[in-house]
């Protein structure tokens, strides 16, 4: 396979049709970028679907305030998007393809914990990813489990990749009026989070 290290280039059309892509969600797919495999390609499921294409650009928004936070490690846990490109499904966003240490596309936490429940090491990223979003300060629309990628690093050590709905819209005027109204409706996210997820373990029962 190739594997480039430098930015795809934004002038060629580029053909997915006929790929089976790795992820399908209600609104958009991803695809291997065929020429990098260390780069995937978001797209919209329905290039007639105008709610597909708004999610796009939310994300493109999304990342574009995020770039303004000033900091690096707002990044930690959220994959860096190279650009945007024309495909024949649409135009797709290029991002960083995460993979496990065999090389295997990292996989859906929802996924993940439904079939091999919620183990410590899985607890402790999922408490790292928690830290991150509180030092952060990060309010997102959505960080459910289903929103959110394991990468298993090799033995007992899993990084979580927050992978769409970065920002909340309905409450961000709220979280400006103060720092510590902003720090409860954080709290109220993470636990969202922890009934999601507890979901998830009894459903397995």
């Amino acid at each position: 396979m190739m594997n480039q290290r430098h930015p795809p280039n934004a002038l060629q059309r580029l053909s997915l049709t006929g790929l089976e892509p790795f992820a399908k969600g209600g609104k958009r797919h991803c695809y291997v970028h065929p020429d990098d495999d260390t780069l995937c390609v978001k797209v919209p499921a329905d290039a007639d679907d105008k709610r597909s294409h708004l999610e796009q650009s939310l994300d493109l928004e999304d990342y574009a305030s995020l770039k303004k936070f000033g900091s690096n490690a707002v990044f930690d846990h959220i994959p860096e998007i190279r650009g945007v490109i024309d495909t024949d499904l649409g135009a797709g966003i290029v991002m960083h393809l995460y993979r496990d240490a065999d090389g295997q596309i990292a996989r859906n936490l929802s996924d993940l914990v439904k079939e091999k429940g919620l183990t410590p090491p899985l607890i402790e990223a999922i408490d790292e990813l928690k830290q991150w979003l509180r030092k952060q300060r990060l309010l997102t629309r959505d960080a459910g489990p289903h929103n959110v990628l394991a990468v298993h690093l090799g033995g007992d050590k899993w990084k979580l990749i927050i992978v769409e709905d970065w920002l909340n819209r309905r409450h961000r005027w709220l979280a400006r009026l103060h720092r510590l109204l902003r720090d409860w409706l954080i709290h109220r996210e993470l636990r969202k989070f922890d009934r999601r997820t507890t979901a998830l373990i009894e459903k397995r029962s």
